[in-house]
């Protein structure tokens, strides 16, 4: 309108992105992970909009889980669709003869990511 000057904006806060990590290992000290995961989610009113996945430790090269991430988008956090999106995770994993192990740490690793990443506790789980 002519004579008028805006003097301030009210803008609604931005949901930034949650992201966490979380690593097994043996004991302590320096040594690699035995396997890793980190998530990234995108959240909206508690629902995952958008998910990242990403496995580390299990492959010669950090591994996006796109299963993981379908298996958490358009629902809820909560440690059943974590432990869905671990499982998913793994589908399709096929280890080798001496880090089959590997299969199950990595399930963890990516349900507990993704726990913390929503702001959850992941102790006892």
């Amino acid at each position: 309108m002519p004579g008028q000057v805006v003097t301030h904006f009210i803008l609604p806060p931005v949901e930034q992105p949650h992201n966490a990590t979380y690593e097994v290992r043996h004991g302590e000290g320096a040594d690699y992970p035995l396997a890793a995961a980190a998530a990234s989610l995108d959240l909206q009113g508690g629902v995952v909009r958008r998910a990242k996945v990403v496995l580390g430790q299990v492959a010669p090269i950090p591994w996006i889980s796109h299963e993981a991430e379908a298996a958490l988008v358009g629902r809820p956090v909560s440690p059943q669709t974590a432990e869905e999106a671990g499982q998913a995770a793994v589908s399709r994993a096929q280890p080798l003869s001496h880090n089959g192990y590997k299969v199950q740490l990595a399930k963890t690793a990516v349900k507990r990511a993704i726990l913390l990443a929503a702001g959850m506790e992941t102790g006892g789980f």
